[in-house]
């Protein structure tokens, strides 16, 4: 094998493998990179077997073949190197990345003893907005469990229904769900639940503005086409729960209350919250929101009070502050919408100019401490 690729080029495109490199696993061939060089391409793939990388490059290639390279060495040896043309060249067991002023030389694996990387068929490819998908990976992975013991929670709920798609994520104490119109879906009907990991690189490889995205659903993975990279992930098996019977509709009670000033309040007072519960206290009374926290492994108590469009009973909820200030930074508008019932029952938070069916949070109060 021997190719020669600007370091510029080579380090962008390590760097971007890297994500999905494990930094430490049972299997030490997972700490390589699979480099081919290729018909006047190179591709460097990784994989961690739930989530593989592939990047093609357009490269000037000597002679064609493949090994496997330490990633994280290569890596910082093509970081550190100054500007200039790389040859990278392998002779028996090893590869050396030759420079103008000098040459390193490194160990290398046999390309056979690198996992097998899932086949791909771009022809049965659906393209998306990448702009849409990314907008819904960002308002909905971060309410992902982490609770092994619930796998299905510990992905988001990728519907297509027709010509729309929905991305849901619930940890049972919080969910976030996401709508969004698709003409190229138009008759599909499928479910699939996707680690948040490879979702969350998407928006990090792709040019947000004007990309489409490819989309292949396969057996039990899902390929996304991100151009020069191609991004396979494992799904996660089923059921996901009925998320919809937990989605309140009988909501009688109403606050509209400014998002900035809100989640300022709520930051301020949690910082005298209980360090395991970070319960703040939510009084609603007539155009009134008091936040209140108290924390007596400190002697602190905190409060403010806000102006807040609402009519109707006296109400006393308690809400995880950490919960509240992440919904809030997922609304964009000014204002936001609190719909709630009791003071035990699931809240609805949503924005003033975006309808709930397109994009809602739901959060369960906590029980208040007396």
């Amino acid at each position: 094998m021997k190719f020669s690729l600007s370091k510029t080029k080579l380090a962008q495109y390590l760097q971007q493998v890297l994500q999905v490199v494990p930094t430490k696993s049972t299997l030490p061939i997972l700490t390589n990179v699979l480099v081919e060089a290729l018909d006047s391409k190179l591709k460097i793939s990784a994989t961690d077997l739930d989530i593989s990388l592939t990047a093609s490059i357009d490269c000037e290639v000597t002679k064609k073949g493949s090994a496997a390279l330490p990633a994280r060495i290569l890596f910082e040896i093509v970081k550190e190197l100054p500007e200039s043309e790389i040859v990278v060249e392998t002779s028996g067991s090893r590869v050396e990345l030759k420079v103008p002023n000098g040459s390193y030389k490194i160990a290398s694996i046999p390309s056979e003893d690198y996992p097998k990387l899932p086949a791909v068929n771009t022809k049965k490819q659906i393209k998306v907005s990448g702009q849409d998908l990314v907008a819904m990976i960002r308002k909905t992975t971060f309410a992902c469990s982490d609770d092994e013991t619930r796998p299905a929670l510990n992905g988001v709920l990728w519907q297509t229904q027709g010509d729309k798609m929905v991305m849901v994520a619930t940890d049972g104490h919080r969910l976030a769900k996401m709508a969004g119109a698709n003409p190229t879906l138009k008759g599909m009907y499928e479910d699939v639940i996707i680690p948040p990991k490879v979702l969350n690189l998407i928006p990090k490889l792709i040019d947000v503005e004007s990309a489409e995205v490819g989309i292949i659903f396969g057996e039990n993975n899902m390929i996304f086409n991100l151009g020069d990279i191609i991004l396979t992930t494992r799904l996660l098996e089923g059921p996901y729960p009925n998320y919809e019977q937990v989605i309140p509709d009988n909501n009688d009670k109403k606050m509209i209350i400014s998002r900035e000033e809100l989640a300022g309040a709520v930051r301020r007072v949690s910082i005298l919250s209980n360090a395991l519960t970070h319960q703040v206290k939510f009084t609603l009374k007539d155009g009134h929101l008091t936040l209140s926290t108290t924390n007596a492994d400190v002697g602190g108590e905190g409060k403010e009070s806000l102006s807040c469009d609402y009519t109707g009973e006296t109400m006393e909820l308690g809400y995880n502050a950490n919960y509240i200030t992440e919904i809030l930074n997922k609304i964009e508008s000014k204002e936001v919408i609190f719909e709630l019932s009791s003071s035990v029952a699931a809240g609805l938070i949503y924005s003033t100019e975006v309808p709930k069916e397109d994009f809602l949070c739901l959060v369960m109060p906590l029980r208040l401490a007396d």
